[in-house]
């Protein structure tokens, strides 16, 4: 407490009257006392009654100690430990142990009351008081170590500001309804009450708090607490001085708790705060040093101020240190642990490079053993060949029955670099793959990263073409690279046979299909950017496109602008392709929607189109002209297949005229362009006719002699297969005609 008044009951310097002395003076809350005990849920009745006896007695003994150390006559006091007590008692044992606080406030208040029945209310607010406050700090998850600034914060609001004013509120009521005081002088009362209580949960709750510590935590090492003896002494040795000079120096305590603090967290910093509080208390009490010749109220101000900085410095100090040493200690582990994951994934790939290493050497011996130099040599060219894919294509593949245009324009005009990219891979079983996907930012992180992805999607794509599989292995390499922007993929897989497109979309702007007039988005199979969650979970839509429906890939620089909303942009690209000629290109497509979308030397990001339309049979000819190379065979195979069921031709003469054609495209492969460094050209024309099925293979390079080819097995199998088989070698190149009388399902008028 910090306010009294003379025994005449006339006003003092605050105006509280001497027979309210006691009352205002008398400390309601109850904390952890001396004997701080952990509870135990089979904790006998003995046992138990022993704790209660000693939380009472210690409440008790803090009380008379209070009463000991008046500011005002022999009754107020500035400090009232007793609510210390209880909060910390009840934090540490349990609010069951509420009794031993009760009884103990009960005998306190007795003496100093007017009637047993004031005593009796007194003792329920002193009770009530540090039971609220435990609730409250429990139900905010306080940590009795106080090694947190929320627990600093939660005991200073919570504990003591709030919860005392419940004691202080009854307490001074109690004084005014049994007569003691004056309803004028209840606010006075109910101040001088609430700053003692509140100054009892502040200086010596902590200390109580602070006792477990030293058995539960770890244990100080000798120099630690030789360190910890010389802070106490250099306190008390500061405060002692402090408080028996008359100059005001109190405030050279304070370097001395912040040093217990910084360096012994609150098992330095509470000790070092009660003996500096106590002895500053003893100080006012007697009037002495800095407190001497001072008005009550003087007093009552210096005092509480200098118990609250000292107070309030030492946990709230021990609580941020004791922060940064755990967060400096979790940091500490996980860095541990990260290099244990570095060691462990550098044992795993050294293994997997050993293992790799070991299978090229045992597969280099067996071809070499073998003889197989040919089949090396073509998959050192072959590797070489994927090698060069992986940049950026300089030109698509040739697909037959599809038709494909491209469009990259570079937002850095003086890097040529950027992160859109896009891709067309020809996958098993006459499958295409396409890609297009942006890596944010510009440069070359953004274009090293560009490089990495696309790597990683072709091979992933060869592997299984699946798109989730696709995504899934993209994911995981994207989610090792260093990348500090996130990267979107939208991967489409499109069966010509069939004209079903199956996609996945990884936060990129959805494709368009055009056909009719009309345009509309694939908005299905949606997931968040690549690398963006920890696992990638990625799902498949599929359609069917139209015939002659166009599909188009784009990057979001081509729709996207400042100041206008995605979706505008993505309105304005549909009216835009849908409104083109329906006989325009795929080339002209693409340089339409440049000139209509970008402005002339200023691209604010980078562009990327990707176009592919299913090719129409015209006039129900079949024309097709592409490398001869044996990776085109499956195409030629899809696209002629496709052709002739689309006509109608029954499935049995399909597959035989699919192996005689083959069988005519092999050898083209393989025997017309052999004395080139490069492989020419590989016509294939198929029409329908009154005459029957009329399928003509073509090449422009010149074979070798039949002696010098060998074979032979080849011709024999096509006239087996087919109605007539005619071979005419002209100086331009050679032509297969291949006849059958086939039955359609197709009407030729």
């Amino acid at each position: 407490m910090t306010q009294g008044v003379d025994a005449a009951g006339t006003s003092g310097p605050v105006g509280v009257p001497a027979t309210g002395r006691a009352e205002a003076t008398r400390r309601h809350s109850g904390g952890t006392g001396a004997t701080i005990i952990e509870t135990s849920a089979a904790t006998s009745t003995s046992t138990r009654a022993l704790r209660l006896v000693g939380i009472a007695v210690a409440y008790y003994l803090g009380a008379r100690l209070g009463l000991n150390l008046p500011l005002v006559g022999n009754d107020v006091t500035p400090l009232w430990p007793p609510t210390g007590i209880a909060v910390a008692t009840l934090l540490v044992a349990g609010r069951s142990y509420w009794p031993a606080v009760a009884v103990a406030a009960l005998a306190v208040n007795l003496p100093i009351s007017a009637t047993p029945l004031a005593a009796a209310v007194t003792a329920v607010g002193n009770t009530l008081a540090p039971v609220v406050a435990v609730t409250l700090l429990n139900r905010v998850g306080f940590r009795r170590q106080l090694d947190r600034q929320r627990d600093a914060m939660a005991i200073v609001f919570l504990g003591a500001l709030g919860s005392m004013l419940i004691s202080a509120t009854i307490g001074s009521v109690t004084l005014v309804a049994s007569g003691a005081i004056s309803v004028q002088q209840l606010p006075t009362a109910m101040a001088v009450w609430w700053t003692g209580d509140a100054m009892g949960v502040l200086v010596v709750a902590p200390f109580l708090l602070c006792l477990p510590l030293f058995w539960e935590q770890p244990r100080w090492p000798t120099v630690q607490w030789v360190e910890g003896a010389a802070i106490l002494m250099v306190a008390t040795g500061v405060v002692t001085v402090a408080s028996l000079t008359d100059l005001p120096i109190l405030f050279l305590t304070l370097p001395v708790v912040g040093w217990a603090a910084w360096r012994l967290q609150l098992r330095g910093a509470a000790p070092a705060a009660l003996i500096a509080c106590l002895v500053a208390t003893w100080s006012a009490a007697t009037m002495s040093g800095p407190f001497e010749g001072m008005s009550l109220f003087a007093q009552m101000v210096t005092l509480q101020g200098f118990n609250a900085s000292v107070a309030l410095t030492s946990f709230f100090l021990a609580a941020l240190v004791s922060e940064r040493m755990a967060a400096a200690a979790a940091l500490s582990d996980a860095a541990a642990e990260l290099e244990a994951r570095v060691e462990h994934r550098t044992a795993q790939l050294a293994a997997a490079n050993t293992r790799l290493v070991q299978e090229i050497h045992e597969r280099s011996a067996a071809q070499e053993l073998l003889g197989h130099e040919e089949a090396r040599a073509q998959r050192e060219h072959q590797i070489a060949e994927t090698l060069q894919r992986s940049l950026l294509p300089d030109r698509l593949p040739d697909v037959p029955g599809v038709a494909l245009a491209a469009r990259y324009v570079p937002a850095t005009a003086d890097l040529q670099l950027g992160g859109d990219w896009y891709d067309v891979v020809q996958l098993p079983d006459g499958l295409i793959g396409l890609a297009i996907g942006d890596v944010a930012g510009h440069g070359l992180q953004a274009a090293a990263t560009m490089v990495q992805v696309r790597m990683a999607l072709r091979a992933y794509a060869l592997q299984d073409p699946s798109p989730p599989q696709v995504m899934l292995g993209v994911h995981g390499l994207v989610a090792q690279l260093p990348v500090p922007e996130m990267v979107t993929l939208l991967y489409l897989v499109f069966d010509p046979s069939t004209r079903r497109v199956r996609w996945t979309n990884a936060g990129h702007p959805p494709a368009l299909v055009i056909g009719d007039g009309a345009g509309a988005f694939l908005t299905g199979g949606l997931s968040p950017p690549i690398g963006v969650t920890v696992d990638g979970g990625f799902t498949e839509q599929t359609r069917v496109l139209e015939q002659g429906a166009t599909l188009l890939l784009y990057t979001d620089g081509l729709v996207e602008r400042r100041g206008v909303s995605i979706t505008e942009g993505l309105d304005r690209l549909r009216r835009e392709a849908a409104a083109a000629p329906a006989d325009a290109d795929l080339e002209s497509l693409c340089d339409l929607l440049l000139d209509t979308f970008l402005v002339e030397h200023h691209v604010e990001d980078d562009v990327a189109i990707i176009a592919m339309r299913p090719a129409a049979s015209v006039d129900g000819e079949l024309t097709l002209r592409l490398p001869a190379e044996a990776r085109n065979l499956v195409q030629v195979r899809g696209a002629l297949r496709r052709w002739l069921r689309e006509n109608g031709v029954p499935e049995t003469d399909v597959n035989e005229v699919l192996v005689a054609a083959g069988e005519a495209c092999a050898n083209v492969v393989q025997h017309a362009y052999s004395a080139q460094a490069d492989a020419g050209d590989l016509d294939v024309e198929a029409r329908l006719g009154d005459g029957g099925l009329e399928v003509l293979v073509r090449d422009h390079g010149q074979w070798r002699p039949a002696a010098d080819r060998g074979g032979g097995w080849g011709l024999q199998l096509m006239e087996a297969l087919m109605d007539g088989v005619d071979v005419e070698q002209t100086p331009g190149g050679t032509e297969v005609h291949l006849h059958r009388r086939v039955e359609t399902g197709v009407s030729r008028e």
